[in-house]
């Protein structure tokens, strides 16, 4: 048995190579003006309707990088896509580095006769979109013409670099007021990377020697997006300065300053940038923010746009969001817990309510701690009433605590420093449905800390505490 199970792998492994050759022959039989004799910058050369491009790499050096071993795809413009380049490119040497380098990608890619759309990594770090017809806004003019070291296309358009999001926003006369805000969101840190450790504290971080070089860094590229970065794709807006005043000021009673970084125009911003390319024909009347938000969205509105090397920019004159949006109903889930008063079992259950539908939940059984304390964080919870739900369910099969019993809710005063009781929750077995606590209005715009506290009793089914989740629903205008 093992040596027939031996000759089967081993025809299995024949068949297999059999099978990828064919397919490395197809492919060969398809490319029929494979050129064997030839590397890219000989090819080049070769071509008199590219000399002027042909003139650029000389001129960049990339002849040489041409006639390497390496495999390169080059998307080369043709003279009269040349003539109307514009002079600042060809007039400075780092310019036209980078636009040539912006024709150019490591390895070789073949035609995609399925048209499939590839997005690949350029000589200059951008990335470029490249189909059975186009290469960015030119169109492949011929099939390509391999030779040993690779592919050239000739390409009816230059394409020159593009900026990336960021870039492009820095250096727009649009949205002076999102621009400036969104570029002084910026700390300085230690750059970890170039910095000397000396050593290592207690919690395993490291211990820099004095004086460690700085660098800066925006937090709208760690909390919502780095618009610098190439190899991702996104959609951003800019708000003509009208509509950011007017977008800001509706969400100042909601979100006050706290600082700068954290403010009303915080919460705007974070909401205009969308994961993925939508071109204006393209646009559905809702995306969704990288945090969630609806974006509502009216061509009408736009005022301009701009296709970045890594996305979109759409520049608007109004871009009215919802404020059911900007200021959503929320869940403290009771089996998210982030801290508890002392060490006990926790236990998170997944059940099944009375129409079958599952959910998770917290339950601290027979803990023997009087007042025991599980707590909730909810961060830069917005200043406005709610309407405040709870549910607990009990007595379901397996659950030890069938008898009725209390828990409490405190909720954090900053003005006392202290948790103030607002809710006393009789937990009745089986009961499904929430439970309605109250009102609840913030004294202030931060952080929301919450105590779920049980009885003041160390007996067993007295002192249980049991959470699905606290509900609160905005009262809005």
């Amino acid at each position: 048995m093992t040596r027939k199970y031996i000759i089967y792998v081993a025809l299995l492994s024949i068949g297999t190579v059999l099978y990828s050759c064919k397919d490395s022959l197809e492919l060969h039989n398809e490319l029929t003006n494979i050129d064997n004799s030839l590397d890219l910058a000989q090819k080049l050369d070769a071509q008199a309707n590219l000399s002027i491009f042909n003139g650029y790499v000389k001129t960049t050096g990339y002849d040489k990088v041409l006639a390497g071993a390496q495999n390169y795809t080059v998307w080369a413009p043709t003279n009269q896509a040349l003539a109307s380049l514009d002079v600042a490119i060809v007039s400075d040497p780092a310019k036209l580095k980078d636009f040539v380098a912006n024709h150019i990608a490591l390895s070789t890619f073949p035609l995609n006769k399925e048209g499939d759309t590839t997005r690949l990594k350029l000589l200059n770090n951008k990335f470029g979109v490249f189909t059975s017809t186009k290469f960015e806004e030119g169109t492949v003019s011929a099939a390509g013409q391999f030779v040993k070291n690779g592919v050239l296309y000739t390409v009816d358009q230059a394409v020159p670099t593009k900026q990336n999001i960021w870039d492009y926003m820095l250096s727009s006369t649009d949205g002076a007021l999102q621009k400036n805000y969104i570029n002084n969101l910026s700390i300085t840190v230690i750059d970890t990377a170039n910095a000397t450790v000396i050593g290592y504290n207690t919690l395993g971080n490291p211990i820099f020697a004095p004086n460690p070089p700085m660098i800066s860094r925006n937090t709208y590229w760690v909390n919502v997006a780095d618009l610098r970065d190439e190899s991702q794709q996104y959609t951003y807006f800019i708000l003509q300065d009208a509509a950011f005043t007017a977008e800001s000021a509706k969400l100042s009673t909601y979100y006050p300053s706290i600082n700068p970084n954290l403010n009303a125009s915080y919460f705007l911003v974070k909401d205009l940038t969308v994961k993925g390319v939508y071109p204006i024909e393209k646009l559905p009347d809702t995306l969704i923010s990288l945090q969630g938000v609806k974006v509502p969205i009216n061509k009408a509105n736009i005022i301009r746009s701009y296709r970045a090397s890594n996305g979109m920019v759409h520049i608007v004159n109004a871009l009215p969001f919802r404020l059911k949006d900007k200021i959503p109903e929320f869940k403290i889930e009771g089996e998210k817990p982030q801290s508890i008063s002392a060490a006990r079992t926790l236990l998170y259950r997944t059940k099944l309510d009375n129409l079958g539908k599952t959910f998770n939940d917290i339950e601290v059984y027979d803990h023997r701690y009087a007042e025991f304390g599980v707590f909730y964080t909810k961060a830069n919870l917005p200043v406005v009433k709610y309407k405040v739900y709870a549910r607990a369910i009990s007595g379901l099969p397996g659950d030890p605590q069938v008898a009725a019993f209390t828990q409490r809710y405190f909720f954090f005063n900053p003005a006392t420093v202290s948790y103030t009781l607002f809710y006393t929750h009789l937990v009745n077995p089986l009961t499904y449905n929430e439970t309605y606590l109250g009102e609840y209005t913030p004294a202030q715009f931060g952080n929301f800390q919450v105590r779920l506290t049980a009885a003041n009793s160390t007996s067993v089914n007295v002192s249980t505490l049991i959470l699905d989740y606290l509900r609160f629903e905005p009262v809005l205008p």
